[in-house]
């Protein structure tokens, strides 16, 4: 009987259904996952960057002053912000 089991075990191992075996294999496909993920966030990274870059803020516009009353109450405004 114990002799039939280790014919089993080994015939099982062989052909990779074994629980060590199948244990194995899973891990390895996780592992290929989790790569993919890592190299899909590197990609993401680099265009979050890449846009960024290419994002510019615009200049803000100085309000044009003439008078000194215009000045003192642009002052009051930007102050106020």
């Amino acid at each position: 009987m114990k002799s039939l089991a280790k014919l089993i075990g080994l015939i099982l191992g062989i052909l990779g259904l074994s629980s060590k075996a199948s244990a194995v294999k899973k891990a390895k496909k996780i592992d290929q996952q989790v790569k993919k993920v890592k190299q899909a966030k590197t990609k993401v990274q680099k265009k979050k960057v890449a846009v960024k870059k290419a994002q510019k803020k615009a200049p803000k516009k100085k309000p044009s002053v003439t008078s000194a009353k215009k000045a003192r109450a642009s002052l009051k405004r930007r102050a106020r912000k």
